[in-house]
């Protein structure tokens, strides 16, 4: 069955999508049901985001280094009143 000539039978039809004897109509492009799905489309790599990262990743690291050097500053300050006060020495004691 041809596509040619049988419209009213097409628009009746174009809902099951088959004619009487089993066989597929052919339809026109408007006239065929079409399912519309949403896909998620992959896009670049975000700019603002990557920006927002990378200060977040390294404000956390500075923070780090920052919190070391201060823990050496802390140490070095405390061994050097300890070596002020004479409660330690560097000098080997004879005996």
């Amino acid at each position: 069955m041809g596509c040619g000539g049988q419209l009213e039978l097409l628009l009746l039809l174009s809902q099951i999508g088959r004619d009487v004897r089993g066989e597929v109509l052919c339809f026109a492009k408007e006239q065929m049901a079409s399912h519309k799905i949403a896909h998620t489309t992959l896009k670049g790599p975000s700019v603002i985001k990557e920006i927002v990262i990378g200060l977040a990743l390294g404000l956390f690291a500075g923070g780090l280094w920052k919190m070391h050097h201060w823990n050496e500053q802390r140490r070095t300050r405390a061994f050097y009143d300890m070596l002020e006060k004479g409660e330690i020495s560097v000098v080997v004691e004879e005996e």
